[in-house]
C-alpha cells in the first residue's frame, strides 16, 4: 500500500494509528488506496478474544423478497438465539456495489458474517475473511468455510425420470451470471445430460424471478422442446403462467421442473416437479460452524459442508408428447 501511494510505511501505519501526525491530504490519499485494496483498520487479527465479542453475527443474502432466502434468514435466527447470537441481516438486491457497500458499513458491529450466495468476486471475499470470520452458504472459495446445498443429486435424479418419461431434448432456464450456483448447476446438468444421451439447450432470464422467467416464453416457443429445467423454482412458476399464457398445457405439451422446493411449489396449478435443497440445514450449519470459530473450536477445517438434494415428482412433469409443440 505505501508504495501505491508514494509514501514510507511508516506513513501508512501513523495514518491509520496516529491520523493526527499525517496531513489531511496525504491521509485521504492513502484511505482511498486502501478502500480500493480492501484494507481496514480494524484487521489487527483475524479474530476477536472472546472477551470483546458483540454476540452479533451478519447475513448477507442477494434478494430478502424471495422465499429461498426468507428461508436462510429464518433458519439462521433461530439457530442464533440457540446459539445466544443475534442476527442482522443485509439485503444485496443482487447488486454487488450494495453488499460491498452494506457489508462496510456492519463490518465493525459485527462478529462475523454469514455470505449466502455472494455477488462478490472470490478476491473480495477473501480479503473480507482476512478481516472478519466468515462463512459462504452455497459458493465453494478456496481457502474460506461454507455450507453447500448441492443440486447435483437432484438433477441426476430429475434428467433421469424425464429421460425415462421419453424426453429426448432439454431447455435449461439459466440465473444470473454472477451467481457461483448458476455455473455449478449448469455445468452439473451438461455433464448428466451429455452420459444420459440427451440434449440440452440454454436460454438466459434477465433475472431469476417470476418476470424475469415470464420473458422466456418468446425465445422457448421459437425453438421448443419437450422438457425444461429451470434455475430455480420462481423461473419454472413463472415460465409456466408464460406457457399457459400463449395456449401451451403443462405437462401434457411441456414438461417443467424447479429447483429450490420453496412452499408455493405445491401450491401453484399444476403442483411443481422440483429438487429439493436443504436450505434451513445449510443456513444452521453455517451459524454452528461461525460460532464455533468465534470461539476457536476447530478453526483449521476449510472443507466445504456439502449437503446433498433430491427429487419431488409432481403435476408438472410427465410423458414426453409425440410432437414437438409449436403455437
Amino acid at each position: 500500500m505505501a508504495e501505491a501511494a508514494g509514501v514510507a510505511p511508516s506513513t501508512v501505519s501513523g495514518t491509520f494509528s496516529r491520523p493526527g501526525r499525517v496531513s489531511s491530504a496525504t491521509a485521504q490519499r492513502i484511505l482511498t488506496i486502501a478502500n480500493d485494496l480492501g484494507y481496514r483498520i480494524d484487521n489487527v487479527a483475524p479474530f476477536r478474544t472472546e472477551e470483546s465479542l458483540s454476540a452479533l453475527i451478519g447475513i448477507v443474502v442477494a434478494d430478502l423478497s424471495n422465499p429461498v432466502f426468507a428461508d436462510y434468514t429464518r433458519s439462521a435466527q433461530h439457530e442464533c438465539l440457540t446459539q445466544g447470537l443475534g442476527l442482522l441481516v443485509i439485503d444485496s438486491e443482487e447488486n454487488m456495489l450494495i453488499e460491498r457497500d452494506a457489508i462496510r458499513l456492519a463490518h465493525r458491529h459485527v462478529d462475523g458474517l454469514i455470505l449466502a450466495s455472494s455477488r462478490l468476486s472470490d478476491t473480495g471475499i477473501r480479503k473480507l475473511a482476512e478481516t472478519k470470520p466468515l462463512i459462504a452458504l452455497n459458493r465453494s472459495i478456496r481457502g474460506i468455510r461454507s455450507a453447500v446445498a448441492d443440486a447435483s443429486d437432484g438433477l441426476r435424479q430429475a434428467v433421469d425420470y424425464l429421460a425415462l418419461c421419453g424426453h429426448r431434448t432439454i431447455t435449461y432456464l439459466s440465473g444470473p451470471e454472477s451467481s457461483w450456483q448458476e455455473g455449478m448447476r449448469w455445468r452439473a446438468l451438461s455433464a448428466i445430460c451429455s452420459s444420459t444421451g440427451l440434449r440440452l439447450r440454454r436460454i438466459p432470464s434477465a433475472s431469476p424471478t417470476f418476470g424475469g422467467a415470464y420473458r422466456c416464453g418468446d425465445p422457448f416457443l421459437s425453438s421448443p422442446t419437450t422438457a425444461v429445467i429451470a434455475y430455480n423454482d420462481m423461473l419454472a412458476i413463472g415460465f409456466i403462467a408464460a406457457l399457459h399464457a400463449s395456449g401451451i398445457s403443462v405437462p401434457a405439451q411441456v414438461s417443467v421442473v424447479g429447483i429450490d422446493d420453496i412452499q408455493f411449489s405445491s401450491l401453484v396449478t399444476p403442483a411443481l416437479t422440483t429438487i429439493w435443497l436443504p436450505r434451513r440445514q445449510v443456513a444452521a450449519k453455517a451459524v454452528e460452524e461461525l460460532s464455533a470459530r468465534l470461539h476457536h473450536l476447530h478453526e483449521g477445517n476449510l472443507r466445504p459442508v456439502i449437503l446433498p438434494s433430491r427429487f419431488i415428482r409432481r403435476a408438472s412433469t410427465g410423458s414426453a408428447p409425440q410432437t414437438i409443440v409449436h403455437q
